[in-house]
């Protein structure tokens, strides 16, 4: 099983070699071999991350964190293809080494969101009303995908392979049909306060993908809040929430496991679970 981490705060992390180390550390620690980075937007904003001459700081973190920590792939998160397009896919293609590029392009956009796709939400103002689409879950959608595609056509014919990751909560069954077209890997969402309320909450969804005989690989994502997993793994490792999650899953209903194509599992995010980590290390000492 492959564990994937999203990393808040990166911001703050690059550049300072102590904060690059304990990340690192704690992925090689914790058997994470994903990386996906957030807050690149800011990054971009002090460095200027598609300019060759600047951008030599975030390569050299890219390089560390595969060649000296054990980390198979990094990813970029963003909300729109229009960021990747303009700022990540032009860094990857400014760097010579496969080392030192992205692996994954992450879009996390919250169609299913009805507050942020109605009328004057978030999505609705910055995203669909500029690019003429009607407000709302239908457009917000047609959005979605539309950028999928735009991230696939971007890696494709590159000799350096780069996957597009797809964030999902909640989706019928023909929005995730679509959406598992224009993807590599589903980032399905669970949340819930112990593994067992976590499968609960995601069940109808991986239900909706095993009726859809859907192949595409997902990994399950865990929010590691305090409301969420987090309390729990302050006594527990994340070996055992994994194992408990999987445990319910066949309890419930075993063709799931069997049938779909499960790599792993996704933390969001570092600042969280570092915390939920150490508390339980120092615990058991």
């Amino acid at each position: 099983m492959e564990r994937t981490l999203y990393v808040d705060n990166f911001n703050d992390i690059l550049g300072s070699p102590t904060k690059e180390d304990k990340l690192l550390l704690f992925a090689q620690k914790n058997n994470i071999k994903i990386l996906i980075l957030y807050d690149l937007n800011k990054v971009n904003k002090r460095i200027t991350l598609s300019d060759p001459r600047n951008n030599n700081i975030l390569a050299e973190f890219i390089q560390k964190a595969k060649q000296k920590y054990q980390i198979k792939k990094i990813g970029a998160s963003g909300e729109s293809a229009d960021f990747f397009v303009k700022i990540i896919n032009v860094y990857n293609n400014s760097r010579q080494k496969s080392t030192e590029k992205f692996d994954i392009y992450n879009l996390e956009y919250e169609y299913w969101s009805s507050k942020a796709s109605g009328i004057d939400g978030y999505y609705c103002v910055n995203y669909l009303e500029e690019n003429g689409i009607p407000c709302g879950r239908e457009g917000s959608f047609k959005f979605f995908i539309d950028n999928l595609k735009q991230l696939k056509n971007l890696s494709k014919g590159k000799p350096h392979k780069v996957e597009v990751d797809a964030f999902v909560g909640y989706y019928t069954q023909n929005e995730i049909v679509e959406i598992s077209k224009n993807c590599d890997r589903l980032i399905i969402q669970a949340n819930g306060k112990d593994p067992k309320f976590c499968f609960a909450s995601t069940q109808t969804n991986l239900e909706s993908i095993l009726n859809s005989n859907i192949k595409t690989k997902a990994s399950i994502m865990f929010s590691t809040t305090m409301n969420d997993l987090g309390y729990w793994l302050k006594f527990e490792s994340l070996d055992r929430g994994e194992f408990l999650f999987f445990l319910e899953m066949n309890a419930k209903n075993n063709q799931l496991k069997k049938k779909l194509n499960i790599e792993g599992f996704t933390y969001h995010t570092y600042s969280y679970l570092e915390k939920s980590v150490s508390y339980y290390y120092y615990n058991r000492n």
